[in-house]
Protein backbone atom coordinates (compact mmCIF):
# COMPACT_ATOMS: atom_id res chain seq x y z
CA UNK A 1 0.00 0.00 0.00
CA UNK A 2 1.53 2.96 -1.52
CA UNK A 3 1.19 6.47 0.35
CA UNK A 4 -1.81 8.49 -1.28
CA UNK A 5 -2.19 12.28 -0.98
CA UNK A 6 -4.89 14.67 -1.75
CA UNK A 7 -5.41 18.24 -1.13
CA UNK A 8 -8.69 20.42 -2.72
CA UNK A 9 -8.34 24.13 -3.05
CA UNK A 10 -11.80 26.04 -3.35
CA UNK A 11 -11.43 28.80 -6.17
CA UNK A 12 -14.68 30.45 -5.30
CA UNK A 13 -18.19 29.02 -5.27
CA UNK A 14 -18.32 26.19 -7.63
CA UNK A 15 -14.64 25.58 -8.66
CA UNK A 16 -11.77 23.45 -7.07
CA UNK A 17 -8.25 22.72 -7.98
CA UNK A 18 -7.55 19.28 -6.63
CA UNK A 19 -3.81 18.22 -5.88
CA UNK A 20 -3.12 14.28 -5.74
CA UNK A 21 0.06 11.82 -6.33
CA UNK A 22 -1.45 11.50 -9.97
CA UNK A 23 -1.44 15.14 -11.04
CA UNK A 24 -3.54 18.17 -10.99
CA UNK A 25 -7.38 17.97 -11.75
CA UNK A 26 -10.09 20.95 -11.70
CA UNK A 27 -13.74 20.29 -10.23
CA UNK A 28 -16.72 22.17 -11.55
CA UNK A 29 -20.73 22.42 -9.71
CA UNK A 30 -22.22 22.57 -6.85
CA UNK A 31 -22.80 20.17 -4.05
CA UNK A 32 -24.41 17.35 -5.28
CA UNK A 33 -23.42 17.90 -9.18
CA UNK A 34 -19.55 17.79 -9.75
CA UNK A 35 -17.42 17.17 -13.06
CA UNK A 36 -13.86 16.61 -11.85
CA UNK A 37 -11.42 17.24 -15.20
CA UNK A 38 -8.19 15.28 -14.44
CA UNK A 39 -5.07 13.51 -16.35
CA UNK A 40 -6.64 10.51 -16.27
CA UNK A 41 -10.24 11.70 -17.79
CA UNK A 42 -13.43 13.20 -16.67
CA UNK A 43 -15.51 11.57 -13.94
CA UNK A 44 -18.99 13.02 -13.24
CA UNK A 45 -20.59 12.13 -10.01
CA UNK A 46 -24.85 13.25 -9.16
CA UNK A 47 -25.63 12.81 -5.47
CA UNK A 48 -27.94 13.82 -2.62
CA UNK A 49 -25.76 16.10 0.19
CA UNK A 50 -25.35 14.57 3.74
CA UNK A 51 -27.03 11.00 2.84
CA UNK A 52 -23.61 9.50 1.00
CA UNK A 53 -25.79 8.31 -1.36
CA UNK A 54 -24.05 9.22 -5.13
CA UNK A 55 -23.98 8.23 -8.59
CA UNK A 56 -20.56 8.06 -10.43
CA UNK A 57 -19.38 7.60 -14.17
CA UNK A 58 -16.20 7.94 -15.62
CA UNK A 59 -14.81 8.64 -18.92
CA UNK A 60 -11.13 8.03 -19.58
CA UNK A 61 -9.09 9.67 -22.11
CA UNK A 62 -7.97 8.20 -25.03
CA UNK A 63 -4.55 6.50 -25.48
CA UNK A 64 -4.57 6.20 -28.77
CA UNK A 65 -5.91 8.48 -31.84
CA UNK A 66 -9.12 7.59 -32.83
CA UNK A 67 -9.96 6.08 -36.56
CA UNK A 68 -12.34 7.53 -38.10
CA UNK A 69 -15.59 5.42 -38.15
CA UNK A 70 -16.08 5.16 -41.34
CA UNK A 71 -13.19 2.79 -41.17
CA UNK A 72 -14.17 0.41 -38.71
CA UNK A 73 -17.36 -1.26 -39.99
CA UNK A 74 -20.74 -1.21 -37.69
CA UNK A 75 -18.94 1.13 -35.88
CA UNK A 76 -21.36 3.45 -33.72
CA UNK A 77 -20.04 7.26 -34.54
CA UNK A 78 -19.08 8.03 -30.82
CA UNK A 79 -16.31 11.10 -31.51
CA UNK A 80 -15.00 12.63 -27.98
CA UNK A 81 -17.17 11.45 -25.26
CA UNK A 82 -14.99 13.06 -22.83
CA UNK A 83 -15.19 16.56 -24.94
CA UNK A 84 -19.02 16.51 -24.54
CA UNK A 85 -18.77 15.76 -20.83
CA UNK A 86 -16.40 18.88 -20.76
CA UNK A 87 -19.01 21.33 -22.48
CA UNK A 88 -21.93 19.89 -21.04
CA UNK A 89 -19.68 20.83 -17.44
CA UNK A 90 -18.53 24.29 -18.89
CA UNK A 91 -21.82 25.13 -20.02
CA UNK A 92 -23.63 24.04 -16.83
CA UNK A 93 -21.15 26.43 -14.57
CA UNK A 94 -21.60 29.59 -17.16
CA UNK A 95 -25.47 29.20 -16.68
CA UNK A 96 -24.98 28.87 -13.13
CA UNK A 97 -22.53 31.79 -12.98
CA UNK A 98 -25.08 33.66 -15.25
CA UNK A 99 -28.21 33.15 -13.53
CA UNK A 100 -27.31 32.55 -10.09
CA UNK A 101 -25.17 36.44 -10.72
CA UNK A 102 -27.82 38.19 -12.11
CA UNK A 103 -30.38 36.91 -9.25
CA UNK A 104 -27.76 38.59 -6.26
CA UNK A 105 -27.32 41.39 -8.57
CA UNK A 106 -31.23 42.03 -8.75
CA UNK A 107 -31.48 41.29 -5.62
CA UNK A 108 -28.95 43.70 -4.24
CA UNK A 109 -30.11 46.84 -6.54
CA UNK A 110 -33.80 46.81 -5.26
CA UNK A 111 -34.26 49.03 -2.19
CA UNK A 112 -35.41 47.97 0.83
CA UNK A 113 -39.49 48.40 1.13
CA UNK A 114 -39.63 49.79 4.22
CA UNK A 115 -43.30 49.40 5.69
CA UNK A 116 -45.35 53.23 6.30
CA UNK A 117 -47.57 53.78 9.05
CA UNK A 118 -50.60 54.47 7.06
CA UNK A 119 -51.33 58.02 6.71
CA UNK A 120 -53.54 59.25 10.24
CA UNK A 121 -56.74 60.86 8.81
CA UNK A 122 -56.59 64.59 10.63
CA UNK A 123 -59.47 64.61 12.68
CA UNK A 124 -59.69 66.35 15.76
CA UNK A 125 -60.14 64.12 19.01
CA UNK A 126 -63.47 63.58 20.12
CA UNK A 127 -63.53 64.68 23.91
CA UNK A 128 -65.64 61.83 25.38
CA UNK A 129 -69.15 63.25 26.73
CA UNK A 130 -69.16 64.37 30.07
CA UNK A 131 -71.35 62.39 32.45
CA UNK A 132 -75.12 63.42 32.58
CA UNK A 133 -76.40 64.33 36.06
CA UNK A 134 -79.39 66.26 37.71
CA UNK A 135 -79.10 69.97 38.45
CA UNK A 136 -78.09 71.27 41.71
CA UNK A 137 -80.44 74.39 42.51
CA UNK A 138 -77.52 76.87 41.76
CA UNK A 139 -77.36 75.31 38.28
CA UNK A 140 -81.70 75.50 37.92
CA UNK A 141 -80.88 79.21 38.62
CA UNK A 142 -78.36 80.04 36.05
CA UNK A 143 -80.34 77.54 33.55
CA UNK A 144 -83.59 79.43 34.08
CA UNK A 145 -81.02 82.77 33.40
CA UNK A 146 -79.58 81.52 30.38
CA UNK A 147 -83.10 80.54 28.73
CA UNK A 148 -84.63 83.18 29.29
CA UNK A 149 -82.28 85.12 27.36
CA UNK A 150 -81.85 83.15 24.92
CA UNK A 151 -85.98 83.64 24.19
CA UNK A 152 -87.48 80.74 26.50
CA UNK A 153 -90.03 81.81 29.26
CA UNK A 154 -88.80 80.18 32.12
CA UNK A 155 -91.03 82.13 34.54
CA UNK A 156 -89.11 84.09 37.63
CA UNK A 157 -84.85 82.79 38.01
CA UNK A 158 -85.42 81.42 41.62
CA UNK A 159 -83.93 77.48 41.77
CA UNK A 160 -86.93 76.11 41.61
CA UNK A 161 -87.95 73.61 39.52
CA UNK A 162 -91.78 74.82 38.08
CA UNK A 163 -93.59 73.80 35.26
CA UNK A 164 -92.86 76.99 32.99
CA UNK A 165 -89.36 75.87 34.16
CA UNK A 166 -89.26 72.23 32.86
CA UNK A 167 -91.61 73.73 29.84
CA UNK A 168 -88.64 75.95 28.60
CA UNK A 169 -86.31 73.43 28.99
CA UNK A 170 -88.40 71.07 27.55
CA UNK A 171 -88.65 73.54 24.54
CA UNK A 172 -84.53 74.60 23.96
CA UNK A 173 -83.75 70.32 23.91
CA UNK A 174 -85.83 69.89 21.28
CA UNK A 175 -85.41 73.13 19.51
CA UNK A 176 -81.26 72.15 19.85
CA UNK A 177 -82.06 68.29 19.37
CA UNK A 178 -80.17 67.46 22.53
CA UNK A 179 -81.72 64.00 22.74
CA UNK A 180 -78.99 62.02 25.41
CA UNK A 181 -79.86 63.98 27.77
CA UNK A 182 -81.13 62.19 31.19
CA UNK A 183 -84.45 65.26 31.20
CA UNK A 184 -84.57 68.50 29.86
CA UNK A 185 -83.37 69.65 33.59
CA UNK A 186 -79.90 67.49 33.14
CA UNK A 187 -76.27 69.20 33.04
CA UNK A 188 -76.35 68.39 29.08
CA UNK A 189 -79.03 71.15 28.76
CA UNK A 190 -77.39 73.54 30.87
CA UNK A 191 -74.60 72.84 29.00
CA UNK A 192 -75.65 73.23 25.72
CA UNK A 193 -77.34 76.78 27.03
CA UNK A 194 -74.30 77.77 27.89
CA UNK A 195 -72.76 77.11 24.17
CA UNK A 196 -76.03 78.71 22.15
Amino acid sequence: MGIRFRKSISLGKFFRLNLSKSGVSFGVGPPGLNVNIGPRGVRQTVGLPGTGVYYQESHQWPKTPQVAPAAIPGAESSPGIGWKVIGLGVLFVGMVVLFGGQSTTTESKQPATISKPAPSQSQPPVAPPKPDRPLTRDEVLELQTLLKKRGFNAGTPDGLIGPKTRAAAKAFARAHQIKDAQSELSLRVLDAARSH
